[in-house]
């Protein structure tokens, strides 16, 4: 049942019986107060474990771990993250083959060809950018599995178990598979190896093993069959089992930050919170592929087929978002909230326990130096706060999405309430309060410096905010 005391019960919980008071001007007049208290966030936790081993068990999550985690390559040290994310690319090149095969006369298969060639480009990108991270890293550089082409007289390298090669001689899906080839040689450019997915490979790099990292063969056999003929139960089991490889892509990734920030590798951390940042916009978009899906035969495997709401969540008649029923997910959304914890280290100050500005003085005088140490600092504060601003958006967009797809009722689980405190656990993800407080302060008063001192020489401009900084904890 539905509480229609609702509006009583926000109005009695959320007013306190106290007016605002309204602090006057003249008493501060020199900018904002330094003081600036914790946030209260939400905790993250997944959905009950029955729904977490049926989410489990539906995508056949234990055998795709069994493939991450399997080391072929001892020496490789990227391997734990690279064989995920080719096998996610892998496993939307059977997406592509899937949808160009799909027989529903109503099936928009431009439409699909067209997200899942969008999707299949923005994977390449990251993992070029994971490429070129491996060679400029030291302990990393030339460890990967490679052949040389050039010795068998052979440019191109075609891979004998990826369907890509196949997908660009099928009238079908040519264009489509074509045009990712192109992507691959235009990506890998700056890689000292390339794919060896068919790419033309114009300048005669080393090819990647792809079929001994990414193992296509074994990859495939976790496919999904049209549900009772609904086909739209593929489309889903693809798409969440692509989300979940770099899920764990984005994991391993989060564990090196830690380790890179401990061993003050600023500039590494810096390059994986980026890949980060960028994996968490893929991930919305490989969420966003739900729109193309037929509404009736996505509510019918949903809601009657896979019996999504056959379970409930603590409260009654609140559904669980889906996306919680991964518990990946949500340990990389407490490992990136957790990445706050690392803030002291990274600026070289102690948290002051009497609730102090410490941490924020070291944080604007880490914005205003100029040294190049510092700025890798400053790049790696500026990536954990991309991380947070685009794992919020994941869980906005998500919302959304659902939305669109099932109803708002469904995206709010079935709650009437929409607040922040009260409302649903996707709305409290992304209105909470910034899980960098000190920093939001720190550029706070950077640009109150700034504001008042437009006309100061940009040369002694870190003399003059430590001046400022110093000033302030004297008025303070």
């Amino acid at each position: 049942m539905v509480d229609l005391h609702w509006k009583t019960n926000m109005v009695n919980s959320d007013m306190s019986s106290n007016p605002p008071k309204l602090s006057n001007p003249s008493q501060s007049p020199r900018g904002p107060s330094l003081h600036v208290p914790f946030p209260t966030t939400t905790d993250f936790s997944p959905a009950p474990p029955p729904l977490c081993a049926a989410y489990d068990h539906y995508l056949r999550l234990p055998d795709l771990r069994k493939l991450w985690s399997h080391r072929d390559f001892p020496t490789w040290n990227n391997e734990p993250i690279l064989k995920p994310a080719l096998q996610a690319l892998e496993i939307s090149f059977r997406f592509l083959s899937t949808v160009s095969s799909d027989p529903r006369p109503y099936a928009n298969r431009r439409e699909w060809n067209r997200k899942i060639e969008s999707l299949a480009t923005c994977q390449i990108e990251i993992i070029s950018i994971l490429c070129e991270d491996e060679e400029q890293d030291t302990e990393t550089r030339g460890t990967a599995p490679t052949a040389n082409l050039a010795e068998s007289g052979n440019r191109i390298s075609y891979s004998e178990s990826s369907l890509l090669p196949r997908l660009a001689t099928w009238r079908r899906s040519k264009d489509a598979a074509q045009r990712i080839l192109l992507t691959v040689e235009c990506q890998m450019t700056r890689c000292p190896y390339t794919l060896g997915l068919g790419e033309p490979n114009l300048s005669g790099k080393p090819s990647l093993l792809y079929d001994a990292v990414c193992r296509p063969r074994e990859l495939h056999t976790l496919q999904a069959t049209p549900l009772e003929g609904n086909y739209e139960n593929v489309n889903v089991h693809a798409a969440h089992q692509i989300l979940e490889s770099w899920i764990r892509v984005m994991q391993k990734l989060l564990e090196r930050i830690a380790g890179s920030i401990e061993g003050r590798k600023f500039e590494k951390a810096a390059s994986d919170l980026d890949a980060v940042e960028r994996i968490w916009k893929l991930l919305e978009e490989v969420m966003d592929v739900h729109m193309a899906m037929d509404p009736n035969d996505f509510l019918k495997l949903m809601k009657s087929q896979l019996a999504m709401r056959s379970l409930k969540n603590g409260c009654i008649g609140e559904t669980v978002p889906f996306c919680f029923r991964s518990r990946e997910l949500v340990e990389v959304a407490r490992m990136c909230k957790e990445l706050r914890e690392k803030v002291p280290e990274v600026v070289g100050a102690e948290v002051d326990p009497t609730g102090g500005p410490r941490i924020q003085e070291a944080a604007m005088r880490l914005y205003a130096a100029a040294a190049e140490e510092e700025r890798e600092k400053v790049e790696v504060l500026q990536g954990m706060q991309a991380v947070e601003k685009a794992m919020k958006g994941f869980f906005y967009g998500y919302k959304q999405m659902v939305a669109a797809v099932m109803g708002n009722v469904e995206a709010t689980g079935n709650r009437v309430g929409m607040g922040c405190e009260g409302g649903d656990s996707l709305t409290q993800i992304f209105m909470e309060p910034t899980y960098f407080p000190s920093l939001d302060a720190a550029k706070t008063f950077l640009g109150y410096f700034w504001d008042n001192n437009t006309n100061n020489n940009n040369n002694d401009h870190g003399k003059r905010v430590n001046s400022f900084v110093a000033d302030r904890r004297i008025r303070c």
